[in-house]
C-alpha cells in the first residue's frame, strides 16, 4: 500500500486550472495532509530533488485542465507514468459544477466548486492509497 499520493496540478491559466489548483491545496492542506504531497511543475522540470522524489516514491494523481495534459506529460518525461489522470471538465460534469459560472481570474478555496472538486479528489487519493 502506498504511503502518500503526489498531487500534480495543471499550471494553466484557464479557470479550470485555477479551480483545480485551489482544490488540490484544500486536499493537501485540509482533507489529506498526512497522505499527500503537492508537486510543482516548474520544480519538477528543473529537477529539484524533492519534486523528483515525489514522483519516484508515490503514485501520481495528475489533474488536467485541458487536452494538452502538461502535468501528465511532464511526469512521463521524467520516466514515470501517472497513476491516475483526472480531467477537470469531466469531473465538473459529474459533480454538476458550472464552469462557465466561475469567476474569470480567481476562485477562493471556500467556493462551493472548489470544495466539491476537493472532496472528489480526496476520494481519488483514497482509492490510489488503497490500490497500493
Amino acid at each position: 500500500m502506498a504511503e502518500k499520493v503526489c498531487l500534480q496540478p495543471c499550471l494553466g491559466l484557464r479557470k479550470e486550472a485555477v479551480l483545480a489548483r485551489q482544490a488540490l491545496y484544500v486536499v493537501h492542506e485540509d482533507l489529506r495532509p498526512e497522505t499527500t504531497v503537492l508537486g510543482c511543475g516548474p520544480a519538477l522540470n528543473a529537477n529539484v530533488q524533492e519534486d523528483v522524489d515525489f514522483i519516484n516514491l508515490y503514485p501520481v494523481l495528475a489533474v488536467e485542465a485541458c487536452d494538452l495534459d502538461c502535468a501528465t506529460r511532464l511526469v512521463d518525461k521524467k520516466g514515470r507514468p501517472v497513476a491516475h489522470k483526472l480531467r477537470v471538465n469531466e469531473a465538473a460534469k459529474e459533480l454538476d459544477i458550472a464552469l462557465h459560472a466561475l469567476p474569470e481570474k480567481h476562485v477562493d478555496v471556500d467556493h462551493p466548486a472548489v470544495q466539491a472538486l476537493a472532496k472528489h479528489l480526496a476520494e481519488r487519493v483514497d482509492k490510489l492509497l488503497a490500490a497500493g
